[in-house]
């Protein structure tokens, strides 16, 4: 059974012992958490959930959250935006022995007595993947013109070279 509209509160037991599919759109601007790492708070991400119980037992919440997040390149200091695909595979426990005890290819989902929000376990997951330094793949802009903080010979232009001193103190250790 898809829905297409997401709930605010999921009781992850129930949806993986009933199969639950899960699809649909979160907006950005609602994630409080997530909103103090972004430029810009505008836009969606897009969710598609599935929960069910392996062959081993364990009940999961496997999934993709993907969109585009605006952050702040470290670089250049200008927005830039960062394309986010997660692939999500989470175990739900009860508690941290349950946790610790999952195999290597799950993380644990910790649930309690009460439903979890769901915009607070995508939003978690979101700001795991963020960068540590946000960064443009490519030159942000920060143009340097060929050959103007070099000479020729690729010593440092205008100024001493910061290597100098040392080359004197070694000339001057050998003699």
């Amino acid at each position: 059974m898809l829905d297409e509209r997401l709930p605010v509160q999921i009781d992850p037991i129930r949806y993986a012992e009933t199969r639950r599919e899960l699809a649909g759109m979160l907006v950005l601007a609602k994630m409080a958490r997530l909103g103090e790492a972004l430029c810009d708070d505008a836009g969606e991400v897009q969710v598609q959930l599935n929960f069910g119980i392996d062959e081993e037992g364990y009940r999961y919440m496997r999934g993709t959250v993907s969109g585009e997040l605006s952050l702040l390149c470290q670089r250049c200091m200008e927005p830039m935006a960062h394309r986010v695909e997660l692939k999500l595979n989470l175990a739900i426990v009860g508690n941290a022995t349950e946790a610790e005890a999952l195999p290597s290819y799950y993380d644990p989902l910790m649930t309690g007595d009460q439903p979890l929000f769901l915009q607070d376990i995508i939003e978690d997951e979101l700001l795991l993947a963020l960068p540590i330094v946000p960064r443009h793949d490519e030159d942000c802009g920060l143009h340097v013109e060929q050959g103007s903080d070099e000479t020729e010979s690729g010593e440092p232009a205008g100024g001493d070279n910061p290597f100098a001193e040392l080359a004197k103190l070694k000339t001057r250790g050998n003699a």
